[in-house]
Order: structure tokens, then C-alpha cells, then sequence
């Protein structure tokens, strides 16, 4: 059937990872859309812990138990590059997904270690997790 059996190979190469279940990349409209949703759930995962909503604000200076999230795309790219951080993240969206998955890495000035819920990254799929960095990277 085929006489070279690499080209073979390389089409259902191609076909799988075009079609292997890759996710969407970062900041798709659907990963946005899911991230946001997640954003407002009163409680995540299946230990039901607090949701992102019930401690943090979007709206600029409204702290609630955390910080307010307007304008943390901005305020993470910035962070990663003080001499100060704490952290391992070297982009945006890494310290966003530290912030998830590793609260106590960097705590905000004025705010408490041990408040977040150290067990998202627990609680959350790898894919929920990005879908929030997604939203997150929206708020500029």
C-alpha cells in the first residue's frame, strides 16, 4: 500500500498531534471564557475549597481576605523582574501559575502566608489551571 513506510508514519504523526486532545493555546477565547467561569465559583475542587471570588476583587484597590486582581497581568510581568521576589517564575503567567499551585512562594506585601488554599494545584486539573491563567492575563 505504502511504499515508503516513514511517510506513514509522519501522516498519523501529524494527524495525532493535530488531533490528540492538545489544549487550546494560552488565552484562547474558550480558555478565557473557562478560566473566568472558574474565577467565579464560590468554592473549586472536590474538597470544595474557597473559589478564587470569595477572597479576591477584580475591581482596582477592593482588597478583600487577598489582593484585588485588577491589573495582576501587568503587576505579575513587573513582579518576576524586582530583586526582591522570592519566587522561581520568570514570566506573567508562570508566577500567576506559582500563585496557584504555590501561594507562600511570593506573598503580596501586607498579606498573611498560609491564607490560600495551598492545595489548588491538588484541586484543580492542569487545564483549569491554565484556563485561570488565561482569564487572569486578561486583567490588565
Amino acid at each position: 500500500m505504502f511504499r515508503k513506510p516513514w511517510v506513514l508514519l509522519l501522516v498519523t504523526v501529524v494527524l495525532l498531534a493535530a488531533c490528540g486532545g492538545q489544549a487550546a493555546p494560552a488565552g484562547s477565547g474558550s480558555d478565557v471564557a473557562a478560566g473566568q467561569k472558574l474565577f467565579q465559583q464560590a468554592t473549586l475542587g472536590k474538597d470544595k475549597v474557597p473559589g478564587c471570588v470569595t477572597c479576591h476583587s477584580v475591581e482596582p484597590d477592593k482588597k478583600l481576605v487577598g489582593p484585588s486582581l485588577a491589573g495582576i497581568a501587568a503587576d505579575a510581568a513587573s513582579t518576576v523582574k524586582e530583586p526582591d521576589y522570592k519566587g522561581q517564575a520568570k514570566t506573567a503567567q508562570d508566577w500567576l501559575r506559582e500563585s496557584i499551585t504555590n501561594p507562600n512562594a511570593d506573598v503580596p506585601e501586607g498579606f498573611q502566608p498560609n491564607v490560600m488554599p495551598q492545595n489548588l494545584k491538588d484541586e484543580l486539573s492542569s487545564q483549569e489551571i491554565n484556563s485561570l491563567i488565561a482569564y487572569l492575563m486578561t486583567l490588565k
